[in-house]
């Protein structure tokens, strides 16, 4: 869920969701004659069914705000279907693309009144949806602009010919790390102290007073093969911490869980008792009764 504003004010929740066949009408009320220039004359419904993602965002009376179309191939006839890459790593050498990590945009329509916010709203859903992807690519008539809303996301790495036509299209392309970045996960080091301790004192002073004002320099120091520590670093500060070691303390856990359809955790035996024995039941429940 999240809100949008309008240049004149208006406020709008918008939900996301997967594109569902009964959205194709409102989706083709929604398509303007700048959208088939961008994006050519589609066929929504074969589209849709070729689609590697297809979102629908949608407000709070379920009318739809704005959907965008995603496959695995250009959408224009850039390149083969199955033979793109080698095209846009000519393009720009330092754009690690793949299949895998590659998507393109093949529609994109909103209300006109929240169009840059539902396109930057969609941009970070995807990015959102799809962990492996790290680039969305567009290709237009290199004599067309991309307009007020699709230029908010989308940045020109250069042109390439067609295939079929006498013709240019510019490629434009759109960065997860702009919109939706991967955290960077690395193991601790003792200098993430100072980042770290700020966020410890915010919700537990109780460790500090326990174990030393030094325990958290300590607990990175002692990492060995049983016990590491990792952090969750952003622009080059720690902003997040976790501790595992591989001893584990049954009694404790056995405590303050029920185990039982868990096997306790154990390895099961033969031998095993996996219930409490009758004749001890029976003598609590008649000592119980006595009392």
């Amino acid at each position: 869920m999240s809100v949008l504003t309008s240049p004149r004010g208006k406020v709008e929740v918008v939900h996301c969701r997967r594109t569902e066949s009964q959205d194709i009408s409102c989706i083709k009320n929604l398509i303007r004659k700048f959208t088939q220039k961008l994006f050519g004359r589609l066929n929504i419904i074969y589209l849709l069914e070729k689609a590697n993602l297809a979102v629908t965002l949608y407000n709070d009376k379920e009318e739809i705000m704005a959907q965008a179309t995603f496959l695995d191939y250009p959408n224009w006839n850039v390149a083969k279907q199955d033979d793109w890459v080698s095209v846009f790593r000519e393009l720009d050498s330092e754009i690690p693309c793949t299949p895998l990590n590659t998507l393109f945009m093949h529609l994109f329509v909103a209300v006109d009144e929240y169009s840059i916010g539902c396109c930057k709203e969609m941009i970070r859903t995807v990015f959102k949806a799809v962990p492996e992807l790290h680039f969305i690519f567009l290709i237009v008539p290199s004599y067309m602009s991309l307009g007020s809303t699709l230029i908010t996301v989308f940045d020109q790495v250069g042109n390439i010919p067609s295939l079929t036509y006498d013709e240019d299209f510019a490629v434009h392309i759109c960065h997860r790390h702009s919109h939706y970045p991967q955290l960077h996960i690395r193991k601790a080091r003792v200098e993430d102290h100072d980042d770290l301790m700020p966020i410890f004192m915010q919700h537990d002073t109780i460790l500090r007073s326990t174990y030393g004002e030094y325990f958290l320099a300590e607990l990175i120091e002692a990492q060995d093969e049983e016990n590491h520590a990792v952090v969750c670093e952003v622009e080059g500060v720690a902003v997040g911490f976790m501790s595992v070691c591989s001893r584990v303390n049954m009694q404790l856990l056995h405590e303050c869980f029920d185990l039982g359809p868990f096997h306790g955790l154990c390895i099961p035996h033969p031998d095993d008792v996996l219930g409490r024995p009758q004749e001890l039941s029976i003598q609590r429940s008649q000592g119980g009764r006595n009392i």
